[in-house]
């Protein structure tokens, strides 16, 4: 059959199999598939490779050294460089002088990046910058650059703002509901109905590299080394900044091939990256500019911080019939450029046929902007909504678990929530008493996950991926998208070893190039389902032309042609992969595979399903939580490389425990200045944090692309945080609405109790 030649209707199997002795949820489906797309894998094809314990291809490059970040890369004669930041929250910067700086010895070049007259929004708002033969000469040159501000009163706590809700002494809202008839009286019929407040704070990223960029400039063409999760973003945002030094998108090439990670922080250059361009046009040398851990904190974006606000009401049958939210966001200044960004989602599957209502406002201060991190808005939404259900499922005297599995509407989850909750020992763990007067009280928790992301083809182009096949038997795989540390490498060796029949060993993975195919950002767990098919179809062209070859060796039809266990021919006569691929010649095979878009027909599901477990250890005495073990349920589609998304799941856990108990970002009122800007106060999770974790990876085959793999980022760390309050909540007896748990507002809940 022609690559290109029309496909009739595919049938296909959809659905999953059962977990834990549950039923099988297996249906059959036709789906028509694109002139030239591969063949779909359902839930009946065997393969070898995808969804093996495959250790991470360049895991030893990691772990060696080897894999260079954007931090590594050394040129002759690299400047580094770094950034003027200003001490004003709020104002207008009315003078700056470079000239002194610019003549310090080791001074390369000194650019303005705000010029005089401009608005400063923060402190850390970007004043200028300098390049310099090492760091120590260009902080001079910074402290030599004279700027000048008038300062405004500013507001860097969101809930001083005016727009604010009103606080009573305990934290909750005061404010009335705005007036709905129909959600009073759905709230008046309720046999139960519940009310409370909930708030979370601000949380950094914490990528262990921070942002920044290498640059260098061969007359009018530029080289960007940049740590981002958009390549082909960070490429098209620096020639639309720089066309009036004559740049356009083909002069602009950016490497990304090594990320240290970012959670939704890095999708575009940054001042920081503009800045190392045009430091480096200024110096005509190659600059580096990296930024420090208290610029990561404080002008790199965050999660923002939120305070929502739930009432509902269940009838006889524990069923919800009424659910009320309201929320605000604050999320620094980008609100006043109407960017917002501080949403906050809610669980809409528990709602069934009850009145809902969703409000929501985002409220400017004067800070730093937040950028999107790790599934954004849902994990304050998921915090305060599962333990609001958990409250209301306690006045109602019914099991959390029993009270969701009368409420949740996903049939999935369904299956998730009794194959854990059997795994987790949930019923045990649940019944079993904290001693009266113990110090140490026990509790047990869960919430659930959701995101909705099958992968799409790109809007402008289609995501390709390049593969060839050498005649000693290799074969490369390129995606210019980058993997920022999740594993996209290794998801591309898979395929492409499955594909072709071959073992993964024979397939290098390369990503992060521009001059490789475009893919698409790493951001809302699409890079996995939006370059996996593309990686299928590549893989499929090119075995079609070595089938051509063997077909002609062996005087069969192309057709007849087999890739399987590592030879090539047809059931009568074959020879070994590397034999066949002597007929290739000098030039290797070389295709280009694209992305088509989904297929029409509607997926098995359109959502990834999970839930998560966890068990605390509370100390009474001194108001410290310690999480002892979390089990997690999640479905990501086909699981391609388990290994690595097992890894997702349990590191999301890890970010959750991190956030629920730790992570708060302190600002000073009256400066506007992050106290808490580096590891030293800014506590994250450590090693002697980390309980026992365990998590079990289901594949779903949702029949929607040739590779039905799903988005797997953000789901998992929808729940964490939640699953840990609802723990603390039934160790204590009483809940803790505000993250992080600190210990002091531990203690201020049991002295509640007691009173």
């Amino acid at each position: 059959m022609s690559a290109h030649e029309p496909r009739d209707e595919v049938q296909i199997t959809v659905g999953y199999r059962g977990l834990g002795g549950q039923p099988d949820r297996l249906e059959p489906r036709t789906v028509k598939t694109a002139d030239g797309d591969a063949p779909p894998w359902d839930a009946n094809t065997e393969l070898t490779a995808v969804g093996s314990d495959h250790s991470r291809v360049d895991g030893l490059a990691k772990a060696t050294g080897r894999a260079k970040y954007t931090s590594d890369v050394t040129f002759p004669g690299l400047l580094q460089a770094s950034i003027l930041r200003s001490p004003v929250a709020r104002g207008k910067l009315t003078g700056l002088e470079l000239d002194a700086a610019a003549k310090l010895p080791g001074i390369a070049a000194v650019i303005p990046l705000k010029q005089v007259g401009h608005r400063v929004r923060f402190v850390g708002d970007a004043i200028a910058a300098v390049a310099g033969t090492d760091l120590h000469r260009v902080r001079d040159a910074l402290e030599a650059i004279r700027a000048e501000y008038e300062s405004e009163p500013h507001t860097v706590d969101y809930l001083q703002a005016a727009e604010a809700p009103l606080l009573g002494e305990h934290g909750e809202i005061t404010d009335a509901w705005p007036e709905s008839a129909a959600m009073a009286q759905a709230i008046a019929a309720a046999a139960i109905t519940h009310e409370a407040t909930y708030r979370t704070e601000v949380q950094t990223h914490s990528s262990l590299e921070t942002h920044g960029a290498t640059a260098r400039w061969t007359g009018n063409d530029l080289e960007v080394f940049c740590s981002t999760q958009a390549t082909f973003g960070v490429r098209g945002e620096l020639a639309q900044a720089l066309q009036a030094r004559g740049l356009d998108v083909g002069s602009v090439t950016v490497h990304a091939e090594f990320v240290g990670g970012g959670f939704g922080s890095k999708f575009g250059a940054g001042v920081e990256g503009l800045a190392c361009c045009l430091l480096a046009h200024a110096a005509k040398a190659p600059v580096k500019l990296m930024l420090d851990r208290f610029e990561e904190h404080t002008a790199a974006g965050n999660r923002p911080a939120a305070l929502m606000q739930l009432r509902a009401g269940i009838d006889g049958d524990g069923r919800l019939c009424a659910f009320d939210v309201r929320s605000f966001g604050g999320c620094g200044f980008n609100v006043e450029k109407g960017d917002g960004g501080g949403g906050v989602a809610v669980p809409d599957y528990y709602t069934g046929k009850a009145k809902t209502r969703r409000q929501h406002l985002d409220i400017a201060t004067d800070t730093d902007p937040a950028r999107a991190m790790r599934a954004p808005g849902h994990p304050q939404g998921w915090f305060g909504a599962e333990l609001f259900l958990d409250e209301l499922a306690a006045k109602a005297g019914v099991d959390p678990l029993e009270f969701r599995l009368r409420n949740d509407g996903q049939a999935m989850r369904q299956d998730q929530w009794r194959f854990g909750a059997e795994r987790f020992g949930w019923q045990q763990a649940r019944a079993r008493p904290n001693e009266p007067g113990a110090r140490y009280r026990r509790g047990v928790g869960l919430a659930s996950a959701r995101w909705s992301q099958l992968g799409s083809p790109g809007r402008q182009q289609r995501h390709g991926i390049q593969c060839r096949i050498h005649q000693d038997g290799t074969v490369e795989v390129r995606s210019g998208a980058q993997d920022i540390g999740t594993g996209l490498k290794t998801v591309m060796t898979l395929i492409a070893a499955d594909e072709l029949g071959i073992e993964p060993a024979l397939v290098k993975a390369t990503t992060g190039h521009t001059s490789d195919p475009s893919g698409p950002g790493s951001g809302g767990s699409t890079t996995t389902p939006s370059l996996a098919p593309a990686v299928r179809h590549a893989a499929f062209l090119a075995r079609q032309q070595l089938a051509g070859l063997v077909a002609t060796r062996l005087g069969v039809e192309p057709g007849e042609i087999v890739h399987d266990g590592g030879k090539v021919g047809t059931a009568k006569q074959s020879m070994p992969w590397r034999d066949a691929c002597k007929l290739i010649g000098p030039n290797p095979i070389d295709v280009r595979g694209e992305r088509f878009p989904n297929y029409k027909q509607k997926p098995f599901s359109s959502t990834v399903c999970g839930c998560q477990f966890a068990e605390v250890e509370v100390d009474t005495w001194t108001g410290l939580v310690r999480v002892t073990r979390m089990f997690g349920v999640q479905d990501c589609g086909l699981v391609i490389a388990r290994k690595l998304a097992e890894s997702q799941v349990l590191g999301a856990m890890l970010q959750g425990i991190s956030y629920a108990l730790h992570e708060q970002r302190i600002l000073d009122r009256q400066s506007g200045r992050m106290l808490n800007g580096d590891f030293l106060r800014y506590k994250i999770l450590g090693a002697e944090d980390v309980p026992e974790l365990d998590c079990h990876l289901m594949t779903v085959h949702n029949g929607h692309s040739s590779t039905p793999a799903a988005g797997l980022g953000e789901p998992p760390a929808v729940a964490a945080p939640a699953a840990v309050a609802n723990a603390v909540f039934h160790a204590l007896g009483v809940p803790v609405r505000h993250l992080p748990i600190t210990p002091d507002k531990v203690l201020a809940a049991l002295a509640g109790r007691k009173g």
